[in-house]
């Protein structure tokens, strides 16, 4: 599915990224995981096109990316959720999730399974996202990334500043989208209970490099969190 060899990514003249490989296999769930300021965003936007990455290759199923713009990625079937979320708060819930149509150029109506994955959002249809809870704009903002159903779903963060229970509601919806409409998914996350309780696979990134990765079920939270605190 994604395929990231030996890559290095740019803020400037800064080198944040050396020689990185990493790799989504198709129909599973990865997370990339590590201390802040190691390199984890930076690896989602070097993905999406949003940092220079002048060394290196980034395949999605076998076609050489890293030289395309932004927008020809989501076009090829990359949904990208970042940090913070930027749904746009002056529009309406389902003027979010138009504009996520939009960026496909299609035509078609809001799929029905956004609905059933985010039950909360045919109620605030009408409701500025800029109205929103935390949770609830980040529950927006996936849907509006799914809206085209995408090859890829990448998420920054996506447990940030948002309550128990709705984070329990986002775990489901992702396995859903994983299981149920064979969307490969590659989170970036830093809450470890989320992460073993959803991700088929780990990788651990120390200085913009990867110090370990592994079967979720062959790492403990004890030996993830002491390899993270070292």
């Amino acid at each position: 599915m994604l395929t990231i060899r030996k890559m290095s990514a740019y803020y400037g003249e800064s080198r944040v990224i050396q020689s990185l490989d990493l790799d989504v296999p198709d129909n599973r769930i990865v997370c990339l995981i590590g201390r802040n300021g190691v390199g984890k965003s930076t690896t989602l936007k070097s993905i999406m096109g949003l940092v220079k990455t002048p060394e290196g290759s980034i395949t999605l199923d076998g076609a050489e990316i890293i030289r395309l713009p932004s927008y020809d990625r989501v076009r090829l079937g990359i949904g990208y959720v970042p940090q913070g979320r930027d749904i746009f708060p002056q529009m309406t819930v389902q003027e979010n999730l138009e504009l996520g149509l939009k960026a496909k150029g299609s035509r078609e109506k809001v799929p029905d399974y956004i609905y059933d994955l985010f039950p909360i959002l045919p109620t605030f249809a009408k409701r500025n996202g800029g109205d929103l809870s935390g949770g609830q704009q980040q529950q927006l903002a996936i849907a509006r990334a799914l809206v085209l159903k995408p090859k890829i779903l990448i998420l920054d963060e996506p447990t940030e500043g948002i309550q128990p229970s709705v984070i329990e509601d986002i775990g489901e919806a992702v396995k859903r989208v994983n299981k149920e409409l064979g969307i490969t998914v590659l989170i970036v996350e830093q809450f470890l209970d989320f992460v073993l309780g959803i991700s088929d696979y780990i990788y651990i990134m120390e200085k913009g490099s990867i110090v370990r990765e592994g079967e979720t079920a062959s790492l403990s939270a004890e030996e993830i969190t002491d390899i993270m605190t070292k």
